[in-house]
């Protein structure tokens, strides 16, 4: 196997989109190179750091601004020193991308400015490695790899960015290193690559998605350069990339931290290095390999029938397949084109839903639509000819996940988690799909360092669940499956507080959800039952009054409009629009108060409806029933 798809040129000749591609790359890369100037001496900041705090938004990284930074939703302008030195983390990463694009560029065109574009910019980096500052996310700066703590980069803000752009950097020189010489070779290793090495050998201390990435990293120099006690440590060391996966990964196929982000973060790191293996017969690990294919099939049927994904966790809003199947095409190079997973990339580039984009470490797609690894591996594939797969209804017990699936209504069901790394406080959780139209999804969050990611995103209330006497969910721990079925479930969260143990069963059916949560409690407490409804439904009028929820803090304080249900019945039927929906909401309500809230969406220039239920007492019931109607307009 090679790198470079086999029929790459002729493949590309013979597809109008694909000519496109290039001729539009090529206009980039030569308008990225005429301006390039970089100087070691200026320190790259965080790109978590580049959002809004007023609105959690992202802001806008415009090459030609590198002091200005604009709000990509409430259009506000920044200027200060950690914006600027974000715009420098993404200009070094458009710089390393530069490279990768020359270097496709040249395979097909063999145009010798495109070659000495990738070798010049490359050749910049190792030339000066030693001159950017060892430093990391909170911009402390070290003197030597032995004084570092963990987490540093030189050319980025810490040893995962490095990474990313090391694994890129490899990818380029595999494309042109035919016609390049040892001694240009030579010199990147030894003025970068093997400086690369020591930076990212101590880092990989535990088992944990940035020491995927860090191991992949090292990997990569160490199969490219034939660096074999490189390749050794990469496979066997204390955290190596085997132990990785066989230990990262649930019996279900999903990384462990619970995110589907980052179950597809994790993948985007590891399934180079599969890939550079099979390259260089390698042995990845039968086990591991297995693995890892597993992870890809079963990453389909965590998604809605509409191919948008669910969000638990840490991650981004509004993601769907479509949005990583860049990594579907490493994985095709890997298993072939007419594999289970080859078939699923087939599956998913046909799908007419649009590709969502990411915030941040974001991969290329030519307008949206073509992933450059599709151009570079997988040129000659024939998309029209595969086998239609449709999600099936699952639990996975092992990641505390749940599908209910007929042939309206997708439920997802979060019931527990495996440790505190990139967890939200939130079980037992659901998000609501009928077709193609969400009804109530999870927000995930913003940027890390943005006021709302903690302050909103990463609360108890931002969630469907139940929260007692206005705390954020303290538990971390796995929940129990007590009944599945394709259209049910019954799932319990032990100690979800401590002595309050919740258990929640909902099942569907072609127009209903029900949704009955237990609250089982030692001591007397408040209890807040929280249902949020997505920011295009409208309740019908109730009878109203203002009033106050008495939290201040845990995302209480963020919430927009409160407003209680007065002379509340002992059962409250109402209802919502959105277009041609209407959901009829009944609740059982004896001896409960009820409030319509206004809660912030992410990104916050929308907002949600949110019905909250409260009761005092030890052991207490919540019961929904969710009717959805469509209607003629």
């Amino acid at each position: 196997m090679q790198y470079l798809n086999e029929h790459y040129k002729e493949a590309i000749l013979k597809n109008p989109k694909y000519l496109q591609a290039i001729e539009k790359m090529k206009k980039e890369v030569r308008e990225f190179y005429d301006t390039f100037y970089d100087d070691p001496k200026v320190i790259s900041v965080w790109g978590h750091n580049y959002f809004c705090d007023y609105d959690g938004g992202r802001l806008i990284f415009d090459i030609h601004k590198p002091h200005e930074h604009k709000c990509s939703v409430c259009g506000k302008v920044f200027s200060n020193e950690i914006y600027d030195g974000v715009w420098v983390y993404f200009y070094r990463n458009q710089a390393i991308l530069s490279a990768w694009k020359a270097a496709g560029i040249y395979a097909f065109t063999h145009e010798t400015l495109y070659l000495t574009i990738a070798k010049h910019l490359l050749s910049f980096y190792a030339d000066h490695y030693k001159e950017f500052v060892l430093h990391n996310k909170e911009g402390k700066i070290y003197s030597s790899y032995e004084e570092m703590k963990w987490g540093c980069g030189r050319i980025l803000p810490q040893g995962l960015n490095e990474s990313i752009i090391c694994i890129r950097m490899i990818q380029a020189l595999e494309i042109i290193k035919n016609d390049v010489s040892p001694e240009f070779l030579n010199e990147l290793y030894e003025k970068m690559f093997s400086e690369m090495v020591l930076l990212f050998k101590p880092q990989i201390d535990q088992i944990h998605n940035i020491r995927c990435w860090n191991n992949c990293a090292l990997g990569l120099i160490g199969l490219f350069f034939h660096k074999e006690e490189v390749i050794h440590f990469v496979f066997h060391g204390p955290y190596n990339i085997r132990r990785q996966i066989d230990e990262g990964v649930t019996e279900d196929g999903f990384w462990y931290e619970g995110s589907i982000h980052y179950n597809f973060f994790t993948l985007e790191g590891i399934t180079p290095l599969l890939l550079f293996s099979e390259i260089y017969h390698y042995d990845f690990g039968a086990k591991e390999k297995e693995i890892v294919h597993k992870m890809f099939i079963h990453a389909y049927h965590y998604a809605f029938d509409n191919q948008v994904l669910p969000n638990p966790n840490d991650g981004w809003p509004n993601i769907n397949l479509k949005t990583y199947s860049y990594i579907y095409h490493m994985a095709s190079r890997v298993f072939g084109e007419y594999s289970d997973v080859g078939n699923l990339l087939k599956n998913i580039e046909n799908h007419p839903l649009p590709r969502t984009t990411l915030p941040l470490s974001k991969p290329y797609y030519i307008d949206n639509e073509i992933a450059y690894e599709r151009l570079l591996l997988n040129t000659d594939y024939d998309f029209d000819v595969y086998e239609k797969v449709i999600p099936v209804a699952k639990n996975f017990p092992k990641s505390n996940f749940a599908t209910l699936r007929n042939d309206n209504i997708n439920v997802f069901v979060k019931y527990g988690l495996n440790g505190p790394s990139h967890s939200h406080p939130d079980l037992i959780n659901m998000e609501i799909m009928y077709k193609n139209r969400m009804i109530s999804r999870d927000l995930s969050n913003c940027g890390y360092r943005a006021k709302l990611c903690d302050e909103w995103h990463r609360t108890s209330l931002a969630h469907n669940v139940v929260i007692r006497n206005g705390e954020n969910i303290p538990s971390v721990s796995p929940g129990k499956t007590l009944e599945f079925q394709p259209t049910k479930i019954c799932a319990k969260a032990e100690n979800v507080y401590p002595q309050v143990d919740a258990i929640r069963t909902i099942e569907i059916d072609s127009c209903h959800i029900m949704d009955c949560y237990e609250i089982h409690a030692a001591e007397e407490a408040t209890f807040d039952y929280v249902f949020h409804l997505e920011s295009d439904f409208e309740i019908s009028s109730l009878p109203l009054e203002k009033a106050t929820l008495g939290y201040e803090k845990n995302g209480y304080q963020h919430v927009l409009e409160t407003y209680r249900v007065k002379d509340c019945p002992s059962k409250l039927t109402f209802f919502a629009r959105a277009k041609d929906l209407v959901l009829t909401l009944e609740f059982e309500t004896q001896n409960k108060e009820v409030f319509i809230l206004k809660t912030m969406d992410n990104p916050v220039n929308k907002t949600r409806t949110t019905i909250l239920l409260r009761e005092k007492g030890t052991t207490i019931l919540y019961q929904m029933k969710l009717t959805i109607k469509e209607e003629k307009e």
